[in-house]
């Protein structure tokens, strides 16, 4: 892999020190892939006191508290599809994925998306090769392990081009600034060096979809179940599956009964 630019590394390390910290929660997928559960608002109770309010003034206090009857209501609420109560609990996660993972990712958009900006930053100099499971169907083998050399040494030369590219750029920015053409840095302290800005908007339309994104993803667990009842089929394409099923078993050890009930409906596909 190409060598890394000092963000790249920065990321890098910061997936190592969550993976130790959070170990049953932050979870690396190949090379450079790392998936985080963060944080999360509500649970059993949330989804039940929200589904009896118009029927009944009893409320739960703590998962300890649920009856049979309780857990009965929930499994009916799950596999009847009742959607509200579902959107009071919410999931943050943080994920670092391949870009054309992203790009099926955000079509659940019932969810709040911050993503990692190459106008601010240079891009992630880490790009996604396939092993050889991610390269086989039905046992066969659809792209071969001299193809995907191949692949990874574009992708390789890729990555050079934009680092000596914006290189040359910012050369030619620090020398307008010595003769005077341009004004030096930033006329807003606050602001970024809006010429060096623009060569990175210019530039990073040239990495490609291969390159790793980082995102923070805040969903309420209605639209979670849609993610995984659609990227969890066997069908989904292998990256995002991957991902989808590392996210259940991290939302699978924060909430056991509310995982055990949901698979039970018969919603997930392992």
């Amino acid at each position: 892999m190409t060598m890394q630019n000092e963000g790249t590394r920065e990321i890098a390390e910061e997936i190592e020190a969550r993976t130790k910290a959070n170990p049953d929660f932050a979870r690396k997928l190949g090379d450079f892939g790392f998936i985080e559960l963060e944080d999360t608002w509500g649970d059993e109770t949330t989804i039940l006191n929200t589904a009896r309010v118009s029927t009944s003034n009893r409320r739960l206090r703590s998962v300890e508290d649920l009856t049979e009857k309780d857990r009965t209501l929930l499994f009916h609420l799950l596999s009847q599809h009742h959607g509200t109560p579902f959107e009071t609990v919410y999931f943050r996660f943080r994920f670092i994925a391949p870009i054309f993972v992203l790009r099926q990712w955000v079509k659940h958009r019932i969810s709040t998306w911050n993503e990692f900006s190459m106008r601010y930053r240079k891009p992630i100099s880490a790009f996604y090769v396939p092993d050889r499971e991610a390269r086989t169907v039905h046992r066969f083998e659809v792209v071969s392990a001299e193809q995907t050399e191949r692949y990874a040494a574009l992708m390789e030369r890729i990555f050079e081009f934009y680092e000596a590219e914006y290189r040359i750029s910012c050369q030619r920015i620090d020398e307008a600034v010595e003769k005077g053409l341009i004004p030096e840095g930033k006329t807003d302290p606050a602001a970024r060096n809006p010429y060096r800005a623009r060569a990175r908007e210019i530039l990073r339309s040239a990495i490609p979809v291969s390159a790793y994104s980082d995102v923070y993803w805040t969903v309420n667990f209605r639209s979670l179940m849609n993610f995984f009842d659609l990227r969890t089929k066997e069908n989904a394409q292998y990256e995002i599956r991957e991902y989808a099923l590392t996210a259940f078993d991290l939302f699978a050890k924060k909430f056991p009964l509310l995982s055990d009930l949901y698979k039970k409906a018969g919603q997930i596909h392992s």
